[in-house]
């Protein structure tokens, strides 16, 4: 227990502030706060990332990923022609487009965005992921487990993407996972 005039400011709580407690003004929830004191309210470290921007800059995403797989399918068809049946090389012409889509979406979704906060649609959107309580990039195993609960929530619920609507750090659930918040950059 510390007694008063000794703390973690050397004796001033917070520095510039008389030794008191709770300080005067103090609110736990952070709002309304009249003294201007050290409340727990949320202040993200940056400006939220609109609705818009967010769906934007996914849509850019999934584009870049559907082009090896579309290429795939036609390459399939130009091979196979109007046969009934896939054929051999049709079949790796297809296998080869998705195989693609998805090493472009382990690049994409979880080594750039781990390693910057950014994917390319991000990037174009000016957006980035952040730790909701520090600020800092969430790193490859986070974002990794931010993108397994995107599609498991998306392929169970449509509200996931649509959460960041009402929300009121504009988070999706699998933002709140893993604690973080999107940022414009």
């Amino acid at each position: 227990m510390s007694t008063p005039g000794s703390g973690p400011y050397g004796g001033q709580y917070p520095p510039g502030r008389p030794a008191q407690f709770p300080p005067q003004g103090y609110n736990p929830y952070g709002q309304g706060n009249p003294g201007g004191g050290y409340g727990y309210g949320y202040a993200p470290p940056g400006r939220l990332a609109d609705w818009p921007s967010r769906v934007g800059a996914s849509l850019l995403d999934s584009l870049i990923m559907a082009i090896p797989a579309i290429a795939g399918v036609l390459a399939a068809l130009v091979i196979d022609g109007n046969k009934e049946e896939l054929g051999a090389g049709g079949g790796i012409a297809m296998i080869g487009g998705f195989v693609v889509a998805f090493g472009i979406w382990v690049w994409n979704r979880i080594v750039q965005q781990g390693r910057t906060g950014q994917s390319f649609g991000k990037k174009v959107a000016g957006l980035r992921i952040v730790d909701a309580h520090t600020g800092q990039l969430i790193g490859m195993g986070k974002n990794l487990g931010r993108e397994v609960c995107a599609q498991i929530f998306n392929q169970l619920c449509v509200l996931n993407v649509l959460w960041p609507l009402w929300d009121d750090k504009q988070q999706t659930w699998h933002d709140k996972v893993v604690s973080d918040i999107v940022i414009k950059s």
